[in-house]
């Protein structure tokens, strides 16, 4: 796929890294120089200094035969007109990053007269075709984790029927044992394995370690059982502290307080607080410093089932979940901006390092898909995808068995969904036609599994 990112700011340079990775065709245009300059000094793409809402400027980059436009600037009206600029120019698809959730749903004009219908806008009316809010994605993803039973991110794939979560080998019961001597409760894959060296796709004679981060394959009503392998369920959030009445900690307390969570904001900003208030009906807000530790004793924090960290600054995100995880909160979430600090603050000690850009780069993923593939997860950061094809026919890998497919050796099969059934194969499971094959790859291996399937 040709694809084109207007902005090179963390957003657009973490999606283009991950797309180069895929051998797409890669296009990036920004005003900034430095932004420019750090682009090409890392990543092997074109690129275009300039302003890419005037038409010459996406004329340059060949904008009519572009399968994809992405537009991360900082402005959300900026990427819009771009988006609706390009689609005029013949770009086939545009997705627009926006920060305001006004800006995500329909918009209704005005009527001419009282008798007169009022139009209704769609997105796509001005050339958009996806909407995606950074601030929406994180606060669905913190709700969802602190809705289940395991403080630890998770995947859904094949309808939901399957899932893909991360746990922490925190019992001494697996550490230093081959993965094939496992005995999992429930049929399951271990589909990879991230260290402090990185992450990799395991083979079965791999070593469990201690402070490893284990990501497991199962059918969805399995995973919990599989969980307890690795960590004790918590029931889910009753009550939630969160650092910071933001965006994303201002929606995240409304996400809360429709699932019955008794929700208490702690904001340094007084006319911050003044808003909060004003908008939350159902949530307690405290003016104050959250690192300050007196205070969230003061507070109640050790008595809350989870703490959030919602501010702009990563460092006092990750400093102030580890203070509340030393008062003795059970699960702690902090916003993580900037995509390259999730290692250290899983390093550190922090449970669940949920990145927008990060989220935003795994909503886009779904439209530079290609192959057969429907759907795709992106685990543990950026290293290593699952990836859902429905086998057509006339695929190569149809009607043969998962040991004579050719998969690559550092990829692994993890779950096969045949008429809503839940398969997690061997090596001697034939792949029918019809049948959604989820595959685990890294990025660089990706074009040899899409051939298996097209």
């Amino acid at each position: 796929m040709y694809i084109v990112i207007a902005g090179a700011g963390i957003v657009g340079f973490h999606i283009a890294s991950l797309l180069v990775q895929e051998k797409h065709e890669v296009a990036v245009i920004d005003q900034s120089d430095k932004a420019i300059e750090n682009v090409n000094r890392q990543l092997d793409v074109a690129t275009v200094l300039g302003n890419a809402v005037i038409p010459k400027m996406l004329r340059e980059l060949e904008v009519h035969r572009a399968d994809l436009i992405i537009a991360v600037t900082a402005s959300d009206e900026t990427n819009m007109i771009i988006c609706l600029v390009a689609k005029e120019l013949g770009a086939r698809m545009t997705v627009a990053r926006v920060r305001n959730p006004d800006y995500s749903g329909y918009f209704i004009s005005s009527a001419a007269s009282p008798t007169t219908p009022r139009k209704i806008i769609r997105p796509k009316t001005f050339g958009v075709d996806l909407f995606i809010n950074p601030v929406v994605e994180a606060t669905r993803e913190i709700v969802d984790i602190l809705s289940s039973f395991y403080a630890t991110p998770v995947e859904t794939l094949a309808d939901g029927l399957v899932q893909i979560r991360e746990f922490r080998t925190e019992k001494g019961g697996i550490i230093d044992k081959p993965l094939s001597k496992l005995k999992f409760p429930k049929p399951c894959i271990v589909a990879a394995i991230m260290r402090a060296e990185g992450m990799f796709v395991p083979k079965p004679d791999e070593t469990v370690k201690q402070g490893d981060r284990i990501y497991i394959i199962a059918a969805s009503e399995n995973m919990n059982e599989i969980g307890e392998m690795f960590a004790s369920p918590q029931r889910p959030a009753r009550s939630v502290v969160i650092m910071g009445g933001g965006r994303v900690g201002c929606l995240v307390a409304e996400g809360l307080y429709e699932h019955g969570v008794s929700v208490k904001i702690i904001e340094k900003n007084v006319d911050c607080c003044q808003e909060d208030a004003a908008r939350l009906t159902g949530a307690t807000i405290v003016q104050g410093d959250g690192t300050d530790r007196d205070l969230l004793v003061e507070q109640g924090v050790p008595l809350a089932d989870a703490f959030i960290a919602s501010t702009e600054s990563d460092e006092v995100n990750i400093l102030s979940g580890l203070l509340a995880k030393s008062l003795g909160i059970s699960r702690n979430l902090v916003l993580v901006n900037n995509p390259g600090n999730i290692p250290l603050a899983k390093a550190v000690g922090v449970d669940v390092a949920a990145s927008p850009p990060l989220l935003t780069a795994r909503k886009i993923a779904r439209f530079a898909l290609h192959g057969g593939a429907i759907s795709v997860a992106l685990l543990g950061g950026e290293q290593i995808q699952a990836i859902e094809f429905v086998t057509a026919p006339d695929a190569p890998i149809a009607r043969k068995k998962i040991k004579d497919a050719g998969l690559n050796k550092d990829c692994k099969f993890g779950a096969i969904t045949r008429n809503n059934t839940v398969i997690i194969p061997s090596s001697e499971n034939v792949v029918q036609p019809g049948d959604h094959v989820i595959v685990i790859s890294p990025l660089t291996s990706i074009p040899s599994v899409e051939k298996l399937f097209a």
